[in-house]
């Protein structure tokens, strides 16, 4: 008996002093540190033949994938040849990317055949390569990506040899990320998402949020580099104008000039004042995206996603957004109606204006037409209001203070009450170089609470009132006098709603489809 309870004692004791070294050695060790040494053994049981390509710089693990693209292929081009992103002083990459937990589970990704596999796909999305700048700053890129981009990757004799010999390409020892690579980075969560966690919004979430401090593991494919977005930006508008006689170079108003140069400070923003639904040959449109424009066919890269944009039925998508148009706004006015300057809306005019907002490659991001939004995002019963402006509003404001981006501002006196027209701008007229991030939101509504809540009033009001009297009538049920209530109904009313904005990157030119009625 005594033997046992040394024994007890013993492992008491024990239990005590393996606690009290667990909690000295959990407050004594930095997380980083912690991280690093769990991130080494995951490397070591998972994906052993990384384990040499660890970068000191960062502490994360790098892979080359499979379809890595040579020099050769991504000279094509590319402003920088083969060059790497590195020796760049300025430079502006595209690069897809997809994010996933140690566990696999997807937490970003800009495809949207990964997001449908994944169950997050979302209708506003625009699933396409992120911008951002590569030089020599960090302008808000994440830690490790930026790291991976301005830095030489070191990779080991062996796994050098073992790509070889598994995929047929020679790797140098130091590789560089540039037009083509394919890359995949281990990343720690100092250099990831940290203490908040995964942040994507926007529709780009995948399946689950990345948990604070934990590893990231991010897929990079680099799609293209460029030296100045704005320059593309014009590249662009010029193709897509190309010798299309509807579209007018803006000027500044008289009012406004102070050179003889003011008209070309415009030279980003173009209308088409004579644009008809009626008339529009929507299978003959040009799309293109920034990132194909080192491609041999620059005008015929649209959209695509297997869903609103599936090959061959943008065409079909447009004539239906024209259908709603004509039907609900009619013809609009003729040509020689047009040539009238007192239907003109002018600076000092207020007109109601209805748009549909495209990207270049036919992307329909934004509208305030209730039956285009149903089409195009599958909403059920979307609200939508007319926007009210008088260009006048926003006159010696800055960007940040109008009502309305700087293309409307322009281009909207330009247009005439009870016709329909078109813009089309650089970013430098709309939202410039930072754009606009997509968000997302939830939104969790419960119906049959007002039973729930009248159950228990009487639930309430039956045990005070026998209690008043005497205990004797506690044997009543309050269910007898049939107020009993079915809890689970509740939840079977439960809707979660989620809004998501669409996404606007950095230097992105727009296209807006108007239709101007006079303000009432």
């Amino acid at each position: 008996m005594k033997f046992v309870q040394n024994i007890k004692f013993a492992l008491v004791a024990f239990a005590v002093a393996f606690a009290a070294i667990s909690c000295i050695t959990e407050e004594s060790v930095p997380n980083k540190e912690r991280e690093k040494v769990s991130l080494e053994a995951w490397i070591k049981l998972h994906k052993p033949e990384l384990l040499n390509n660890y970068q000191e710089n960062g502490g994360y693990y790098v892979e080359i994938l499979e379809n890595d693209l040579n020099d050769q292929i991504a000279a094509n081009g590319n402003d920088f040849g083969s060059e790497p992103i590195m020796d760049q002083d300025t430079c502006w990459v595209f690069m897809n990317m997809t994010g996933r937990d140690i566990n696999g589970a997807v937490c970003l990704t800009r495809s949207y055949e990964l997001a449908q596999m994944c169950g997050s796909f979302a209708y506003p999305t625009h699933y396409t390569s992120y911008v951002c700048y590569g030089g020599s700053n960090n302008m808000g890129l994440l830690e490790g990506t930026y790291l991976a981009m301005r830095n030489e990757l070191k990779l080991s004799e062996e796994y050098t040899k073992w790509y070889a010999a598994k995929y047929g390409v020679e790797l140098e020892s130091n590789y560089k990320l540039h037009k083509g690579s394919n890359v995949r980075l281990y990343l720690p969560s100092t250099i990831a998402y940290a203490e908040s966690g995964s942040a994507a919004e926007g529709g780009y979430e995948g399946q689950y949020a990345l948990d604070a401090s934990r590893p990231l593991i991010v897929d990079i494919e680099i799609t293209s580099a460029i030296k100045n977005p704005s320059d593309l930006e014009l590249d662009m508008l010029r193709l897509y104008v190309g010798d299309n006689e509807s579209w007018i170079q803006a000027k500044k108003p008289e009012s406004e000039k102070t050179d003889e140069n003011d008209d070309l400070k415009l030279k980003g923003l173009y209308y088409n004042l004579s644009y008809n639904p009626e008339s529009d040959n929507a299978a003959g449109y040009k799309y293109m995206k920034p990132d194909c424009m080192d491609k041999a066919d620059k005008l015929n890269q649209p959209y695509i996603d297997n869903k609103n944009y599936a090959p061959g039925k943008m065409a079909t998508l447009n004539e239906q957004i024209n259908k709603i148009l004509l039907e609900r706004f009619g013809k609009g006015l003729s040509a020689e109606e047009l040539k009238k300057d007192d239907t003109k809306v002018t600076k000092n005019g207020r007109a109601k204006v209805w748009y549909v907002l495209r990207f270049l490659d036919g992307f329909v991001l934004d509208t305030n037409i209730a039956e285009i939004r149903t089409l195009v995002f599958n909403e059920a019963a979307p609200v939508c209001e007319v926007f009210s402006y008088s260009p006048s509003d926003d006159e010696g404001k800055e960007a940040s203070e109008r009502q309305a981006i700087g293309a409307w501002y322009y281009g909207i006196p330009e247009m005439h009450y009870g016709a329909y027209g078109q813009i089309l701008t650089t970013s430098g007229y709309a939202y410039g170089a930072s754009g606009m991030s997509g968000s997302t939101t939830t939104e969790t509504t419960s119906t049959g609470t007002a039973n729930y809540y009248n159950a228990m009033n009487y639930y309430n009001y039956y045990n005070s009132y026998y209690n008043y009297y005497s205990p004797y009538y506690n044997y009543y049920d309050y269910s007898y006098y049939n107020y009993n209530y079915n809890y689970d109904s509740a939840e079977e009313e439960t809707t979660t709603t989620k809004t998501i904005s669409t996404e606007i990157l950095p230097y992105t030119p727009l296209i807006f489809t108007l239709y101007v009625e006079p303000y009432e």
